[in-house]
């Protein structure tokens, strides 16, 4: 069965030289592999491990260092945590938590590694595809000066005095941050909104309403960048989400009319459920958080 997908992300030192001799050596790597080379496997959150589920995986598998020759000091360790708290994560969305593995070899287990990735894809078979449904990819494209100029008149933008209230009481330019709202404005007006300055400021801003407070001219800089988040939102480009967008990939997933989340899996034994009971207990999403917080 070609059709699943399985994804590997390899460590760039001891295990890509493992999974090179299988290469040279013209060994049967599944077909289903998919191997993406990393520098290392203790910079791969939970956040894209999730993410590759997120866009059609099946499987994963993140192949690292053995315990004690990372070269970054801390990589395998981070590696196995982040791998255990998705693992878990998974098993309550009801994904199952078989479709993620952590494994470390030397560079000279080139068979280890070879019967692994047989083991493992015979399991992502015996499990079948994913339930969940991946998300459709979008081709990034440049916002429209059209779209701009919309929104720049709508919140009357030209009406700044540039009297700097708005950078006065802004928290991130009192806590030393290089923050300006009108500075912001007069940059999107200026057509520079591809910059990496100007697209990192539209995400930092907090929203918080002490700059349209102040404002003299009543210009509603928080319902202003809101605004222009949504265009970039909507024209694929990046947007710089909370915990690498990890909560909001889980939202996601949960629509997927397959997945049977397991969120009552952790009860004990000796606690009882009675369906036709008046008293509702709802537990949210609180057993992922403390999950992913855990570490």
């Amino acid at each position: 069965m070609n059709d699943l997908k399985i994804i590997l992300f390899l460590c760039n030192w001891g295990p890509h030289t493992a999974f090179q001799t299988l290469q040279d050596t013209g060994r049967g790597i599944p077909d289903e592999i998919s191997m993406i080379r990393i520098p290392c496997t203790g910079r791969i959150s939970k956040s894209l491990l999730f993410k590759a589920f997120e866009m059609g995986a099946d499987g994963v598998v993140l192949a690292g260092c053995k315990p004690g020759t990372c070269r970054y000091g801390s990589g395998t360790a981070n590696a196995l945590e982040n791998t255990e708290d998705t693992r878990d994560i998974i098993e309550l969305l009801g994904l199952g938590k078989e479709r993620l593995q952590h494994v470390t070899f030397f560079p000279d287990e080139s068979d280890l590694l070879l019967k692994f990735l047989n083991d493992f894809c015979n399991q992502i078979r015996s499990l079948g595809p994913s339930p969940l449904l991946p998300i459709p990819i979008t081709e990034s494209e440049s916002v429209s000066q059209e779209s701009l100029a919309k929104i720049v008149s709508y919140h009357d933008a030209f009406a700044c005095q540039d009297c700097g209230k708005c950078s006065s009481s802004c928290p991130l330019a009192l806590i030393g941050k290089p923050f300006s709202p009108r500075e912001l404005v007069n940059s999107i007006i200026a057509g520079d909104i591809d910059s990496p300055s100007v697209n990192k400021d539209i995400w930092s801003c907090l929203t918080c309403g002490l700059c349209y407070d102040r404002c003299p001219s009543a210009v509603n800089f928080p319902e202003f960048i809101r605004d222009i988040r949504h265009v970039i939102r909507k024209n694929g480009g990046n947007a710089h989400e909370a915990h690498g967008g990890f909560f909001r990939s889980l939202m996601r997933a949960m629509t997927s009319p397959g997945l049977k989340t397991q969120r009552w899996g952790w009860l004990p034994q000796d606690v009882e459920v009675d369906s036709k009971s008046k008293i509702l207990f709802f537990g949210g999403c609180t057993p992922y958080f403390d999950i992913f917080f855990r570490n």
